[in-house]
């Protein structure tokens, strides 16, 4: 029988340990590094048992892309009818969400632990393509009611808005205000209107 089978049998678990655990788990990392993290430490540092924290996550690639998950969480935007609204809105979203230092963190030691663990890289991935997938939906609705060029090449623009204020957030540690979303949302409708073919070389 699997672990998550076995789970499903025993009791329901208690959601206020596990937000202690998931706690424990970031703060843990944060102090010493992916690497340095074991299912021992967190459990003392939570207060729990080793099988508590077994009966949730059978390894610690999966605690930690848990722990990852419940701190940061990528709006998806709605379509608001405006490629600029959208936009607009994706970047604001994302400049709240980068405010927190606690995410900042958990972002940079994401990024970190992926350059030492292949596995872990290979685990999270579907959580990391979450951030580019929304400005990717926004682009490809702007594409479909006439607002962007349709030649845009979807995947390097959504890379390169995203790209942007990860660098701006994380890399260099400064916070995104209203005037940044500005800046960055004018640059964006000067390239990419139909017409703009000849100018900006945005195309596949």
């Amino acid at each position: 029988m699997s672990r998550q089978q076995e789970r499903r049998r025993g009791r329901p678990l208690d959601d206020s340990t596990t937000g202690v655990i998931l706690d424990a788990t970031l703060e843990l990392w944060g102090e010493v590094g992916f690497a340095a993290v074991t299912i021992d430490a967190v459990a003392a540092r939570a207060g729990v048992s080793k099988p508590t924290v077994y009966r949730r996550w059978s390894a610690k690639r999966e605690l930690l892309i848990t722990a990852i998950e419940r701190f940061v969480a990528p709006a998806d935007i709605p379509d608001l009818g405006s490629f600029k609204a959208e936009v607009t809105e994706f970047l604001r979203n994302r400049g709240e969400m980068y405010r927190s230092p606690r995410v900042r963190r958990i972002m940079a030691g994401m990024i970190a632990a992926c350059t030492e663990d292949e596995e872990f890289h290979g685990e999270v991935q579907p959580f990391i393509d979450r951030f580019p997938a929304a400005m990717r939906l926004i682009i490809q609705r702007g594409i479909a009611r006439g607002e962007v060029r349709p030649d845009t090449d979807v995947e390097l623009l959504a890379a390169m808005i995203n790209g942007s204020f990860y660098y701006r957030s994380i890399i260099e540690q400064k916070g995104v205000d209203e005037r940044s979303v500005e800046f960055v949302v004018g640059m964006i409708m000067a390239a990419v209107p139909p017409g703009t073919e000849r100018d900006l070389p945005l195309g596949r």
